[in-house]
């Protein structure tokens, strides 16, 4: 058998569950459990992340030594390192949308009270919210890491699995249904006139954070339904069609982006959603178009007429 390099998805995914299958011991106690499954968690991060590239999870250090190992260039497998668990958490949102970053480092935080000091660590999320929590996030990585539930933690462990996401999906719901009716509520004391003087100070100083995005666009509001927008900064796909040149010579071709929804904010009930998952259960598209420029597709225009 050959040795598995320290940056190999499939060495990476066995040794995720290892400590996933330990976690889920009924013999284990909640605090160690959850110990286990952050460890779990940060290494099927790699393992996914490995899978697009092993260069997603080097150290990057001033000689490259990890970077160079990973890309092959040096053979010293013994001195790979990887990246910081939060890495591991910013490269895993930015590579797969449905990661919720912000989720993972809320519940690696307890793991890093639970080893680096005396506190318990795990005592902040009650265990029936966090193993919703914790499921919802790997559910994502193991998908990513072209496996199901069950290569995981096998057929029977996988029904234990399907119970904390469809408690966590309900969870989902019940946070959405709590932003709308607040909403809702806030825009009919409004127009009612009959808000107290702090509420009415906080909605007349609502300043939407869409305005902090490069690309906007608009969709219906699920509290109001008035035109609400949403806003983001990653451009997914870039169409160009019926290009032509001027008179000048210039290039002016008609340029549809399509943007990544990374924000949600409604000016007239002052809704706002910025948490991906929400914005799937309130069924706002997760992507939307905008009228691009020139200067969108310019690059695509130096490379064709810089390559003679």
């Amino acid at each position: 058998m050959s040795r598995l390099m320290p940056y190999d998805s499939e060495g990476l995914w066995l040794k995720a569950r290892l400590f996933i299958n330990r976690a889920m011991d009924d013999s284990t106690e909640f605090e160690e459990a959850a110990f286990w499954a952050c460890c779990g968690l940060e290494l099927l991060g790699k393992s996914a992340l490995s899978r697009v590239s092993p260069l997603l999870i080097a150290l990057p250090t001033d000689d490259g030594n990890s970077l160079l190992i990973a890309s092959g260039a040096v053979e010293d497998a013994d001195s790979f390192v990887t990246v910081q668990a939060k890495a591991v958490w910013a490269r895993c949102g930015r590579a797969f949308r449905q990661f919720n970053t912000n989720e993972a480092r809320e519940l690696s935080l307890g793991r890093n009270a639970y080893i680096h000091s005396a506190a318990i660590g795990f005592n902040v999320i009650p265990p029936d919210d966090w193993w919703p929590r914790f499921w919802a996030l790997a559910h994502v990585l193991v998908a990513h890491c072209g496996r199901e539930t069950e290569d995981l933690v096998g057929p029977t462990r996988a029904a234990v699995v399907q119970g904390h996401l469809d408690i966590n999906r309900a969870n989902m719901d019940r946070r959405l249904k709590s932003l709308v009716e607040n909403a809702q509520l806030q825009l009919r004391l409004h127009q009612d006139g009959s808000m107290s003087g702090r509420m009415k100070s906080e909605w007349d100083r609502f300043d939407t954070p869409i305005t902090n995005w490069s690309y906007r666009g608009y969709v219906e509001c699920p509290a109001c339904n008035s035109d609400a927008a949403v806003g983001g900064d990653e451009v997914l796909e870039r169409d160009i069609s019926n290009p032509y040149v001027d008179r000048y010579g210039d290039i002016e071709p008609q340029v549809t982006l399509t943007i990544a929804t990374e924000e949600f904010a409604c000016t007239n009930c002052h809704l706002v959603i910025s948490d991906f998952d929400l914005l799937e259960h309130a069924r706002i598209d997760t992507s939307f178009e905008h009228e691009g420029s020139l200067e969108d597709v310019a690059d695509l225009y130096e490379e064709e007429y810089n390559n003679e």
